[in-house]
Parts: structure tokens; C-alpha cells; sequence
């Protein structure tokens, strides 16, 4: 009798234990990466959208590798889609093992993932939502294949429209049980045949067959690059190219002028981060204008400082390693009624950023990079400055005199050095044709920018009139006029609401002193 009510008892607690191993696994956090999409329109939430049988939605997933970008998810949506740990795995470990190799902690840093949303009406196939964000995230986290990111994506646009931006992301974070990299990515579903390289299309609706496709019909990475500009341009580290891009161009131009000195610094502090921006263009009826879309590269702890001193009729400039990329998309609705056009994507961003421990690898050289600087002048306006409360209040600046960057670019509480990346695409595109829309009159201006994230520092930097400086005989104690150059082409910041901000950028520090 006393073993059957063991055997009893030892039946209840097999059944609780599976009870408990179901209920717990169901709430164990899955490894990888979660996103989560809300909707608004003028305000007002329409998440509601993704429950509805005539509509359908797709998300496709690039995450920036140190050569450019990797396919890691393609598939519908009905709000929120999960990226297994599995699929990022080669991404995410590429990234530790190189900054571990380069000496530099990797729980510091963060890329990003290229997330696109396409949400269409299925019976007219015209989109109602769509947007492309570079969503920052730390591949370290993804390497231990330990914990679930989860990121919830505020998609918002204005009334009657359909171009959104993300206004808002929120971040949580659930450690869970170790996992497997032996998972395989998602398949990526082909329209009943294979399509071509370069193509991923996702099914969205089965009957009647309905797909959301991405077409990439242009890339420009740094291998592009090596016919244009000279071989002085790059260097190899690792059997990895990189290339020089400017942050600072500083001109001075005339014969009776003091000698002048530039710098850039940017700090280290625990509580910030240094980043490097995304252009994306976005068409207009009228022109394209191009919004800052988050970061592709980053982290804490970063240092960079350099400095030029040039004496009369004397140029140069600041450089740092760099892997730019632009990309070139069209997005297709293919369903029933035929292809319907959604819209190009065209984005540029520097993929990765040569650093040693924890300083960012930079130089100068003297003259201009003239292969950029022909296509730089196109795309700016340059602007006397006169600053009031400042070294330039009249108009000038006295020999003795420093000028500080902040107080000469300001844009809402910190200071960013953009990158003419725009210049940079133009020289290739001009010798390789690519079938784009964007207007290459807008290319010289479009810009990323190198900024500090956090209230406790800024990108510093300054310029100063050393006047007759000794040791250069060819210098006097004259008056500069200080030149800067701001782009042609206004960049947009929108808010949940879908209020526009239209601002201009100084591509790169140009500086010239007259």
C-alpha cells in the first residue's frame, strides 16, 4: 500500500514538473533579438493595423558587418518579429573576436541592424507604413547567446501619409538559458522560383500568392573605392582595406594672412558614447532631403585627437580611417493586381572605424583631397562668420585668438563632425554609372556625423591665430576672416507627431581663413 501511494505521489510530481517545465518554458526569454512595431498616425496609435485581413506586412533585416551588411531576417509581420541568436551569430562573433583583436573591450560597442517595415493594402497593394532605421544594439550581448534583446519600435507618420520615421525606441533586455548556434537563419521564401542574387522577397499573403521584395540594384563599398582615389587613400590592416575620410579641411588662402592652428578632440568619458551617423535619403515630390537615421558605430570609451598648423597659402586636412558604404533599393508590392512601386531606399553609412585599444586612428596630410574636394565644393554654401558673445563678435579673428568649434556649429545640445560621405559616392558614381533616382546634385551634400552621445562631453575642437608665429618667416599679425562651409541640402528630424524639423549641417570642419 505505502508503494502505490509513492508511486502515486512520484505521478503527481512528474505531472507538476511538466506542468512547471511547460509553464516556465513558455516564459523563458528566447536568445536573439525581438522587434516590436507600433504605428502612428498624426498622434494617434493604428498598431491595430496589423490585425486586419486586408493588410500585410514585412520586415527585412540587414545587420552591419565590419565589410558592409549580411542578410539576417526576412519575413511578415503582425507586430513584433523574433531574430534567433542563431542568425546572428556569425555577425555578432565577427565583431567580438576583431575588437578583442585590436584591444578594445567589446562590451563597449555597438553597430547596428538595418530594420525596414513595409506595411501594404492588399487589395490596391499601396503602402500604408513603411520606414528604414539603424538600430544600434550591442553584438557582445548576441555572442553569448544568453539573453533576449528586446526593442520596441515607435513607427509614426503624419496624416495621409505614408513615408514614416522611428520616433521613439524602447529597450528591455531578459537573460535566459544558454543557446545553440546551431540554429540556421530563417529561410528566406523566394515567389515560387528562385530569385535573382541580390533580391529577397518575402510571402505575405498565400492565396492568392502576394510577396513584399527588396531589389538591390546598387553598392558602393571601400573595394569600389580603389579605382578612383589614389593608393595613398588606403591602408590594409588585417587583410582588411580601409580608407582615409576627412573630419577636418582647413584652407589658408592668402599670402598676407598669420599663421593658423586647428585641432580636434574628442574624450574619453565612461558615461558617453562616440558615434558615427546614417544619412538616408528620402524622395520627394520636389527633392530628395536626407534624415539622420540613428548610428551605425559606436561606443564607450573612444578617443580621437589631431591637430594641423598651417602657415600662409598653406591647406591640410584631418583623417580617419573608415569603411563608407552606400546602398541603393527599390521595394516592390507584387501581388494579384501586378507590381505596385513602394518606394527607393538609398542610405549611406561607414560600416566600421579603424581603432587601436581605445583611440580612433587618425593623421593628417597637407594640400587637399582634391578627388573628394571637387565634388565637396558642390554640395556647400561657404559662410563668413561673425558670432556674437565670441573671439569672431567683430567680424574677425585678432592674432592671439582662438575660435572653439561649439561656438561656431551648434545644433540642439551637443556637436557633431560630419563626414562627406556624399562626395566620396559622387567620385565613384561618376565613373560607374548606376541606375539611381537620387539626384547627383544632392550627393556632395549628404554627410554622417562623428558625434559624443551624453551630456558630460562634446567633440572639441578649436582654431587659432597664431598671427607671426616664430619660426615661420613668411607669416604676419593679421586679422583672419574665418569661412565655414554648411550644406546645400537641409537634413529632417521628425517627432511621434510627425512635426518636421529642417536644419543644416557643416559637412566635415571646413575652415578657411581669409
Amino acid at each position: 500500500m505505502a508503494s502505490k501511494v509513492w508511486v502515486m505521489r512520484l505521478v503527481v510530481l512528474a505531472a507538476l514538473a511538466a506542468v512547471a517545465f511547460v509553464v516556465l518554458g513558455s516564459q523563458t526569454p528566447s536568445p536573439g533579438v525581438t522587434l516590436r512595431f507600433e504605428l502612428y498616425e498624426a498622434g494617434v496609435k493604428k498598431s491595430d493595423l496589423f490585425t486586419r485581413p486586408d493588410v500585410a506586412a514585412a520586415v527585412f533585416v540587414r545587420a552591419v558587418t565590419p565589410d558592409g551588411e549580411a542578410i539576417v531576417f526576412s519575413g511578415p509581420t503582425r507586430g513584433s518579429v523574433h531574430i534567433p541568436a542563431g542568425a546572428l551569430a556569425d555577425v555578432a562573433k565577427n565583431w567580438t573576436e576583431l575588437l578583442r583583436a585590436r584591444g578594445h573591450d567589446p562590451e563597449d560597442f555597438f553597430t547596428a541592424l538595418i530594420v525596414s517595415l513595409a506595411v501594404v493594402n492588399k487589395t490596391s497593394g499601396k503602402p500604408l507604413f513603411y520606414t528604414t532605421y539603424f538600430l544600434d544594439y550591442p553584438p557582445a550581448k548576441v555572442a553569448r547567446g544568453d539573453r533576449e534583446l528586446i526593442y520596441t519600435l515607435h513607427v509614426a507618420k503624419g496624416r495621409g501619409e505614408w513615408r514614416a520615421h522611428v520616433a521613439k525606441v524602447d529597450r528591455e533586455e531578459k537573460r535566459g538559458l544558454f543557446a545553440s548556434y546551431g540554429s540556421a537563419p530563417p529561410s528566406m521564401k523566394p515567389p515560387s522560383v528562385e530569385p535573382p542574387k541580390d533580391t529577397w522577397c518575402e510571402v505575405v499573403n498565400p492565396e492568392p500568392p502576394a510577396f513584399i521584395c527588396w531589389y538591390r540594384k546598387a553598392w558602393v563599398g571601400v573595394g569600389n573605392l580603389t579605382a578612383v582615389f589614389p593608393s595613398t587613400y588606403f591602408a590594409d590592416y588585417n587583410g582588411r582595406l580601409y580608407m582615409k575620410v576627412p573630419v577636418v579641411i582647413a584652407v589658408n588662402n592668402f599670402t598676407y594672412s598669420g599663421s593658423v592652428g586647428l585641432s580636434i578632440i574628442g574624450g574619453i568619458l565612461t558615461t558617453s558614447q562616440l558615434a558615427v551617423g546614417v544619412s538616408l535619403s528620402v524622395p520627394g515630390n520636389s527633392r530628395s532631403s536626407i534624415s539622420l537615421a540613428s548610428w551605425s558605430w559606436g561606443g564607450k570609451q573612444y578617443y580621437l585627437a589631431d591637430g594641423l598648423f598651417l602657415g600662409p597659402t598653406s591647406s591640410g586636412w584631418i583623417w580617419i580611417l573608415g569603411r563608407p558604404v552606400f546602398v541603393s533599393y527599390d521595394v516592390y508590392y507584387e501581388g494579384p493586381i501586378g507590381r505596385e512601386y513602394i518606394r527607393e531606399e538609398d542610405y549611406f553609412y561607414i560600416a566600421d572605424i579603424y581603432i587601436s585599444g581605445s583611440t580612433i586612428v587618425s593623421g593628417k596630410d597637407f594640400g587637399l583631397p582634391q578627388e573628394i574636394i571637387d565634388f565637396f565644393y558642390g554640395g556647400v554654401d561657404k559662410q563668413r562668420l561673425s558670432i556674437s558673445n565670441t573671439a569672431l563678435s567683430d567680424g574677425a579673428l585678432q592674432p592671439g585668438e582662438t575660435m572653439w568649434f561649439h561656438e561656431i556649429f551648434t545644433c540642439g545640445t551637443g556637436f557633431e563632425v560630419d563626414i562627406p560621405v556624399g562626395a566620396v559616392v559622387l567620385a565613384v558614381l561618376t565613373r560607374t554609372p548606376i541606375p539611381i533616382t537620387l539626384p547627383k546634385g544632392v550627393f556632395p551634400g549628404i554627410d554622417i556625423s562623428l558625434s559624443i552621445q551624453g551630456a558630460m562631453i562634446e567633440v572639441a575642437g578649436s582654431i587659432t591665430n597664431y598671427g607671426d608665429y616664430p619660426g615661420v618667416p613668411t607669416d604676419y599679425n593679421a586679422p583672419e576672416y574665418i569661412y565655414a562651409a554648411v550644406s546645400k541640402y537641409q537634413y529632417t528630424a521628425t517627432d511621434l507627431w510627425g512635426n518636421t524639423c529642417r536644419y543644416q549641417v557643416p559637412p566635415v570642419i571646413y575652415i578657411e581663413a581669409r
